[in-house]
């Protein structure tokens, strides 16, 4: 039995590095486009920061990043500067101010814009408050 229960637990300690930051769970995702400058300045003026996988192809490198980030950028509603990409986990941030811009709107906005290169987002989570976190549910 000692031995069954030795293997298994060897077992485990070889696959856990495997499983720690994988880059497809919700949180590897935002943590990847998180910016803590970004969400502090935008909950301080009360703004919400909304985060999105975006689904297709993506040519990995920094030009595809930046073309992402300026096309957020560009799109009604999304606060300037708050744009962040992360091609390698396929997550995008932006922040927006929800008294003049709804949630819906500026997801539709982007992915008007993002459709041009064949992608498309899902909603990960909204940050609408400090130190709280909140999944999106469609």
């Amino acid at each position: 039995m000692r031995a069954e229960i030795a293997a298994a637990g060897i077992l485990l300690t070889l696959h856990a590095p495997a499983a720690l930051a994988c880059g497809y769970c919700v949180e590897d995702k935002i943590a990847a486009a998180y910016d803590h400058a970004v969400v502090v300045h935008a909950l301080a003026r009360k703004h919400h920061v909304a985060f999105f996988h975006i689904d297709g192809t993506l040519v990995p490198g920094e030009s595809t990043r930046r073309a992402l980030e300026a096309i957020a950028e560009s799109t009604k509603g999304v606060d300037k500067g708050t744009a962040r990409v992360s091609v390698e986990s396929a997550s995008l941030a932006v922040a927006f101010d929800p008294r003049r811009t709804a949630f819906m709107d500026v997801q539709k906005g982007l992915e008007t814009k993002l459709a041009a290169r064949k992608l498309s987002l899902l909603p990960l989570r909204l940050i609408d408050r400090p130190a709280e976190m909140n999944y999106i549910s469609r």
